[in-house]
């Protein structure tokens, strides 16, 4: 018997019944095998209802293949490991799930089909190699249920697109490992059937590729660009999940670049739940964020191949409690039986790169890999276990990426502070040039070259014209020993300002410091946490001791004080820009900018479940002579 029966049978048991995640897996399944089968009979593509069309992920129909690649890999871990029910309704007719595949990948494959995928255009990046990689990988996972179903011409389809998905490099970020896991998984594939082959240098080369994009330091980050730094999300959901999918099919055969990789993920893994707020959020930043639980996949991946470093309790509890906060938060749409384009249905869509289309949000399915850990294991079987935040206060620092996770026992909040990242242009900038992000205060987004929004973060106006600027480059960086410093410039009306930030953290307050060059005749503007408002709620403004504050009836505040260079503090309302809530309240602090050299303080705090307002003021006059002369 070999390896790969040996997994498929410890994976063979029925699961356990009755637990959340089927109850989530089966309403995504479902509604998606309802769109599936309206959109065509072939059960190649998908259009979910309302959905956003992009050009480069739809098929020769016009019709969107991504919708379907992103459900196979969750998907195949339900056929591959034998739960039930194995059979569904599609179109009025009963199929085995393995049955849906077996057609999607006979139909979506044919070159002479109408809903035919087509291969990517030749010597230039495209969505088809990003999609390829999960494709191969689920084809690999569920071989054995979904290949012999198919003829030989039908497989030799398969390898023909894949192959074309894998011709052109592309490393210059996290999507090398798009075509090293396709590359792979046919490696594998080519044991048993004839019909797979794949060039096993290029993988090499997308290998070594991805090494280099390591940061410095034994924290297991990767950098997302080989021309800036860029640590994100994507070090979960690409750099750690496709490492695992690489190392579940061929790593043995590679030992040295195994070590290596594992090395590095070993230690990535080590802080992943300190990421993780008490309502069950991840610290909401950077880009892709409607891919929503896809933060998991890494975990999950990790812990079926025996290298996840906690607790199953732990895991089961970041798992449980990060798909149930985007559930209640509204991330399924049960009308139209979709996942939403936007996280919420009243956060703006603001929140979409240029590249999301319906099909996108589906990347998180992967997270679904948890249906490959055996029902007696006792990740489904023992108590979950509080969170890191839930147990006590902390800082965790990572030296390599520069960066700073803060957590607050008291009310489960975690920040997430940066020195040193990239990516300023509008489209991305309000999701890279915060100053801090927060598990419980989701931020505001503006995508326009001449506006901004201003929540936790220093802006540019020129009163002349209206014109605004924020970070438009990062200069240099680092951590401090309670904090950290940035350097970085704006543009506006054609002059460069330079700016040195300092950000303290003290528990849920901040210092923040900021020294500004060029500036003259410009006003600068700076906002608090943005305080989330769902339809009809109100909130109060407060004057406290010459700042002010802003609070929801259920105690979440959020408060800004003025320390030197500030003129005037006021509250603005904002609709439309957040990424959770329709609309959102900011306490504002502005100044019109001299010549010279300009110093800005002030004093931040913001809670989910505000300090009485006594102990807020005398925490507040304690750090305002801890800070006084800008120590």
């Amino acid at each position: 018997m070999t390896r790969r029966d040996l997994f498929h049978l410890a994976a063979a048991a029925a699961a356990p019944s009755h637990t959340p995640f089927e109850k989530w897996f089966l309403a995504i399944l479902e509604g998606y095998l309802a769109n599936l089968a309206r959109t065509s009979p072939s059960l190649a593509v998908c259009d979910f209802q309302d959905g956003t069309i992009k050009e480069g992920s739809v098929g020769k129909s016009g019709k969107t293949y991504d919708s379907v690649t992103r459900m196979m890999p969750a998907m195949a871990a339900w056929v591959a490991s034998g739960r039930k029910p194995s059979a569904f309704d599609v179109g009025g007719k009963r199929m085995e799930l393995a049955a849906v595949l077996a057609e999607t990948f006979r139909n979506a494959l044919d070159p002479k089909h109408p809903d035919y995928w087509l291969p990517p255009p030749e010597k230039r990046q495209q969505q088809r190699q990003v999609e390829a990689s999960i494709v191969a990988w689920s084809l690999w996972l569920a071989s054995e249920q979904i290949l012999p179903q198919l003829s030989a011409a039908e497989r030799r389809n398969i390898q023909a697109w894949l192959d074309s998905c894998a011709k052109t490099p592309v490393r210059a970020n996290n999507w090398a490992w798009f075509t090293a896991v396709n590359i792979a998984a046919r490696l594998a594939l080519r044991e048993k059937w004839p019909e797979f082959s794949a060039d096993q240098m290029f993988m090499l080369e997308d290998l070594a590729a991805l090494d280099k994009m390591a940061a410095p330091g034994a924290d297991g980050w990767y950098s997302d660009s080989v021309r800036e730094q860029v640590y994100d999300y994507y070090n979960f959901w690409v750099f750690a999940s496709h490492f695992l999918y690489w190392n579940k099919m061929v790593g043995q055969q590679y030992p040295s670049w195994r070590r290596r990789f594992e090395e590095r993920l070993r230690a990535f893994l080590e802080k992943t739940p300190y990421f993780f707020g008490a309502n069950g959020c991840h610290v909401l930043f950077g880009r892709s964020l409607i891919y929503r639980w896809a933060v998991l996949t890494p975990l999950v991946l990790a812990y079926e191949q025996k290298l996840w470093p906690h607790s199953p309790g732990l895991l089961r509890r970041i798992a449980r409690a990060n798909i149930e906060y985007q559930w209640k938060i509204g991330g399924f749409d049960a009308e139209r039986g979709k996942l939403r384009e936007s996280l919420t249905l009243e956060g703006t869509r603001e929140i979409c790169e240029s590249y999301i289309d319906n099909g996108h949000p589906y990347w998180g399915m992967q997270a679904f890999a948890l249906f490959l850990i055996p029902p007696r294991d006792p990740f489904w079987t023992e108590p979950e276990e509080p969170l890191p935040v839930e147990k006590r206060s902390f800082t965790v620092r990572s030296q390599g990426p520069k960066m700073l996770l803060t957590g607050e026992q008291r009310t489960g909040e975690v920040r997430w502070l940066q020195s040193i990242n990239g990516h300023n242009a509008p489209d991305y900038r309000d999701k890279y040039t915060k100053f801090t992000y927060s598990s419980h205060f989701p931020f505001s987004i503006l995508k326009d070259k001449t506006r901004c929004v201003w929540d936790n973060v220093l802006v540019f106006r020129d009163p002349a014209t209206g014109a605004m600027a924020g970070r438009g480059a990062m200069l240099g960086g680092g951590l401090l020993p309670d904090g950290v410093e940035r350097k970085w410039s704006a543009v506006l009306s054609g002059r460069k300002i330079q700016v040195t930030s300092i950000l303290r953290v003290d528990g849920e307050f901040e210092y923040r410091r900021h020294l500004i060059e060029g500036a003259e005749g410009f006003d600068a503007l700076e906002g608090s946490y943005p305080l989330g408002l769902s339809s009809g709620e109100e909130y109060t403004p407060l004057d406290w001791a010459g700042g002010k504050a802003i609070q929801k009836r259920g105690g979440a505040l959020a408060a800004l004080w003025p320390v030197s260079g500030w003129k005037t503090v006021g509250v603005e309302e904002q609709a439309g820009v957040n990424i959770v809530y329709p609309r959102a309240a900011v306490v504002t602090l502005r100044a019109a900018l001299p010549a010279g050299g300009v110093r800005l303080e002030s004093i931040h705090y913001a809670s989910p479940s505000a300090l009485p307002r006594a102990a807020v003021i005398q925490r507040l006059e304690e750090l305002k002579r801890r800070y006084a002369g800008g120590v």
